[in-house]
């Protein structure tokens, strides 16, 4: 029985909460939707659901085929550019998760109380406590696996050094 909702590909990000009932939210162009569970479990179950597969999985692939070991980006759909990637540890199984298709840059505002302003592609954004150079690095990181997930599809007998079979 699904006890979540699915996240769709409009996602702006998803991040914890600090709330009686609630210990997540998913923050869309111009809606909010809250959950009882962790962002963590709430991927997970997404990812059961609706691909086949686990965030345990995607961590897996993550290590053993791009060497990412922390922080690494989760690829829900490689072919509509759905990736997901983490700001902040998923220590607690409850990240900071944002959406590579609906950012636009990263910038530091000018308010001294916040590290980073997000910019989206709707033209909202969102100040967050993550230095810059972190969540830069994060999205060159997240580029990076796509683009690599791409060409692994694409081209296996290339990537791995694998003989074709005739």
């Amino acid at each position: 029985m699904k006890n979540f909702s699915f996240l769709l590909h409009d996602i702006k990000y998803l991040e914890p909460v600090h709330h009686l009932e609630f210990l997540s939210q998913a923050i869309y162009p111009h809606r909010h939707e809250y959950s009882i569970l962790t962002t963590d479990v709430w991927l997970d179950q997404l990812l059961i659901h609706q691909y086949g597969t686990s965030l345990k999985a995607r961590r897996d692939h993550l290590r053993y085929v791009h060497n990412i070991h922390k922080l690494g980006p989760i690829v829900m759909d490689e072919r509509t550019n759905f990736v997901l990637f983490p700001l902040s540890s998923s220590a607690h199984r409850n990240a900071f998760w944002i959406n590579l298709r609906t950012i636009l840059r990263f910038s530091t505002p000018e308010n001294e109380r916040y590290q980073t302003r997000i910019h989206f592609s709707d033209g909202t954004f969102k100040d967050v406590l993550f230095d810059k150079k972190t969540c830069e690095k994060q999205y060159q990181k997240t580029l990076t696996v796509l683009d690599r997930m791409v060409k692994i599809r694409e081209y296996p007998e290339l990537y791995f050094n694998v003989k074709p079979t005739q």
